[in-house]
């Protein structure tokens, strides 16, 4: 098992498990009083169709339910809890990570009759300490104070080398970054590089920088996010539908590298466009895929390892991410316009995600 980020420095439970399903508030309205005073088990996922819940939303519904303990069941086959944030500061239940298999087993005792009764025990490390952005800028020749920003974050969980998340996307920031400085020509904005900082623990480098220069923020033409990037086929543009010609353009120069027309539109959170999306400004980032069996599997457990990483993707996606800097920093006009609140809000309702 694995502690979940910010876990309860020390804790000695004991209870009988109930099993919670995907963990769902639905399956905790089903378990009622079942639920209270025990540890709960659930999946990582949801039903096909709905919208998978962060493991944050799903230790509040336990929590909610008065639950005791929590225990989210890795989805990757190969024994391999995964860890992850639970909770902004320190949860207030014992939040825990276990292996596939041990959830399969628990859930056949469950069938069988039997309550099986689980203990955890925790001695966690909780410390401050400082972490820094790391940040470069490649200067434009004309519209020097409009900035396309691209990211990713540094930090990864230290149960192995975090190899696609995230050294996959600090990769593409690196090679997009070293392309286009190397390119002998002065796009007319200016693109910064940015290598966020403490994105595991609450997307803490990203929304510092948001809310430091929430008076620059007009200044971004776009914000591209690089978090587990695998090979590209096409665009991803939060709340903007039907995309762009200049992306239709990219996608039909970059056919060769595998991009399609195909243009996703649907938001999403936990990562550090995060903070920039909900303030309105443009999020342009690539649609991509991880091989099957390989990072996406793997991620937040021991087996992020760098073997992992689909070189020929990881190079696709820094020469795809360069052309598309180089693309939205040298267009006359600006592809899309920064939303208002208003905007944001409406957009954040539409796909369900207000509660998150």
């Amino acid at each position: 098992a694995l502690a979940h980020g910010f876990a309860p420095a020390e804790c000695d439970v004991q209870a009988a498990v109930v099993d919670a399903g995907f963990g769902l508030s639905e399956d905790y309205e089903r378990l009622g009083e079942l639920a209270r005073d025990a540890i709960v088990l659930c999946d990582e996922g949801a039903p096909t169709g709905k919208r998978t819940p962060h493991r944050t939303e799903k230790l509040a519904w336990a929590v909610a339910a008065g639950a005791v303990g929590f225990m989210m069941g890795g989805s990757a086959a190969g024994c391999l809890p995964r860890t992850g944030v639970c909770h902004r500061t320190c949860s207030p239940i014992p939040s825990i990570g276990i292996s596939q298999e041990d959830t399969a087993r628990l859930r056949r005792l469950l069938e069988d009759g039997v309550r099986p009764s689980v203990r955890v025990r925790m001695a966690n490390r909780l410390s401050s300490g400082a972490a820094r952005n790391v940040l470069g800028d490649l200067p434009g020749a004309e519209l020097r104070d409009e900035i396309v920003l691209a990211g990713a974050h540094l930090d990864s969980w230290d149960i192995s080398q975090g190899a696609t998340d995230n050294g996959l996307g600090c990769a593409i920031v690196l090679q997009a970054a070293a392309a286009l400085a190397a390119c002998g020509r002065t796009p007319r904005r200016a693109i910064r590089f940015a290598l966020w900082t403490a994105e595991e623990t609450g997307l803490h480098g990203s929304r510092h920088y948001a809310a430091e220069h929430a008076d620059e923020l007009d200044r971004i033409v776009a914000v591209m996010n690089f978090d587990m990037t695998g090979d590209p086929f096409g665009f991803w543009v939060p709340g903007r539908a039907g995309g762009h010609p200049l992306l239709a353009s990219l996608a039909r120069d970059l056919a060769p590298l595998g991009m399609s027309g195909e243009v996703h539109s649907e938001p999403a959170l936990h990562s550090d466009h995060q903070p920039f999306m909900l303030a309105g400004v443009p999020v342009i980032s690539l649609a991509a895929r991880l091989p099957d069996g390989g990072g996406g599997h793997y991620y937040h457990s021991a087996g992020d390892t760098f073997e992992k990483v689909s070189l020929p993707g990881l190079y696709r996606a820094a020469v795809v991410a360069a052309h598309t800097l180089w693309a939205l920093a040298d267009v006359p006009e600006r592809p899309f316009q920064r939303m208002s609140e208003g905007e944001v809000a409406a957009m954040i309702e539409k796909a369900g995600l207000t509660e998150a």
